[in-house]
């Protein structure tokens, strides 16, 4: 049984990394890139570091974690969870709840659908390491020598 660290919610779907905007290379960032965040989307991202921090409670996690998050969303329209994810990670790291989002080992990701709700569930648990079938890794091998084989040619 995986250990639960904690408990979270949202009273509303936070916005995509998508949602911002690419601008001038030259820049002054570690990445190198960047980015203009609208005025509402930059509201939104900082609501949702605000409701998680009121929730936080304790130290803040070092350790590798799983983390599992449930989207309720009012309506069918299409969204990118993932991109959604980006800035749901960068959120916890801002609200103290994690060290990093690079300890998120493993995450899953779902959504539902209750006409006029919203909002997302997160729990996150404590990260057990899978032991990976020694068979699957050779095959993982012998595809890449294959493929390494091919684009030599």
């Amino acid at each position: 049984m995986l250990k639960m660290l904690g408990r979270y919610f949202l009273s509303f779907i936070p916005p995509s990394k998508a949602n911002r905007i690419k601008i001038n290379a030259r820049a002054f960032t570690k990445s190198g890139k960047r980015y203009i965040v609208p005025k509402d989307v930059s509201l939104k991202i900082n609501r949702a570091i605000w409701e998680l921090q009121q929730q936080q409670k304790g130290e803040t996690i070092k350790e590798p974690v799983y983390v599992s998050i449930l989207f309720v969303l009012p309506d069918r329209r299409r969204r990118d969870l993932d991109n959604i994810m980006k800035t749901l990670g960068d959120c916890m790291v801002y609200a103290g709840i994690i060290q990093d989002d690079s300890l998120i080992y493993k995450q899953t990701l779902e959504k539902t659908v209750i006409k006029g709700r919203q909002g997302v569930i997160i729990e996150v648990y404590r990260y057990r390491e899978k032991n990976i079938d020694k068979e699957l890794i050779k095959e993982l091998e012998n595809y890449r020598e294959k493929i390494d084989g091919i684009q030599t040619k």
